[in-house]
């Protein structure tokens, strides 16, 4: 595999763009969020998985800047945003729903990346009747009695570890789901922002305790065909996420409502916007634009 650590031009562009890098206060968190575009334009929020944060998707909005009012942000314990005492699947939730807000979005497009697509179908459940349409990456729905609760197994967290020097933690930083990725200069990007420096030393901007008390709940079928806004589904041809080939893509296909628009990205992974960075550009807004 041919890596490719230097920036290409449209990646510095990108980041290059016009933006707003900000905070909106949502239940007394202070939430990071990353905005472009002209408030007229058609609006999208993006948000991230697991213990990732706004900066994953930031040269996506910088990319369809022109075209949508976009913003992308951190989930409370997530990147720059601050910590809570307790966190649960609305509180999530609510922290989509709060930039939604700050940003006087209407009927916004909510667009989530596995653990952010489980957060996005979770605040459709709530707040549908006001967006225009939730587009699911890489997350699947399981029929109840397939349903499994990811963080039931884990122990509670430890405290943070801290770190003499940041170059200790940018050396450790890999995907998960792990995976390789020939874009090395994203992941460079990525890594770089994923580190917080505080007295103790340097550590890892998320908070250890977010996913201490999350339950996801095995009702996500029922709420997935119950949603007063069409949904769409894109996934990597690669995925490791939920067994290509085996019951979990199957499940999702014949759960999702009828008539919503799904794309395969060709030769990506569970990361398909690392992977194919332009070419999951592409295929999203053709999907919002097919969806609004």
């Amino acid at each position: 595999m041919d890596v490719i650590t230097e920036q290409p031009k449209w990646f510095k562009d990108a980041l290059a763009r016009d933006h707003r890098d900000d905070f909106i206060e949502v239940d007394g968190a202070k939430i990071h969020f990353i905005e472009w575009g002209d408030k007229t334009k058609p609006p999208v929020v993006m948000v991230h998985g697991n213990h990732a944060h706004a900066h994953w998707f930031k040269f996506i909005g910088g990319l369809l800047a022109d075209k949508y009012h976009f913003a992308v942000m951190s989930f409370s314990g997530m990147g720059e945003s601050d910590w809570r005492p307790r966190y649960d699947k609305m509180t999530f939730a609510e922290d989509i729903w709060g930039v939604v807000k700050g940003l006087n979005m209407e009927n916004p497009t909510v667009v989530g990346h596995s653990f952010g697509g489980m957060i996005s179908l979770a605040t459709a459940e709530r707040y549908s009747e006001f967006m225009s349409s939730l587009i699911l990456v890489d997350f699947v729905v399981r029929k109840p009695e397939n349903h499994y609760e990811w963080y039931e197994s884990m122990s509670p967290a430890a405290p943070p570890k801290y770190r003499d020097t940041k170059e200790e933690l940018i050396q450790r930083f890999r995907l998960m789901p792990p995976q390789e990725c020939k874009n090395q200069f994203l992941l460079d990007y990525i890594a770089e922002r994923s580190i917080t420096q505080t007295k103790e030393g340097w550590r890892w901007s998320f908070d250890p305790s977010t996913y201490d008390h999350l339950i996801i709940g095995n009702k996500q079928s029922e709420v997935l065909n119950s949603l007063s806004c069409p949904v769409g589904f894109m996934y990597g041809e690669n995925t490791a996420e939920f067994d290509i080939g085996g019951s979990a893509l199957e499940e999702m296909f014949e759960l999702l409502p009828d008539s919503s628009p799904v794309v395969e990205l060709k030769d990506a992974q569970h990361h398909l916007m690392l992977d194919k960075p332009l070419e999951f550009v592409d295929e999203l807004d053709k999907m919002i634009k097919t969806l609004i």
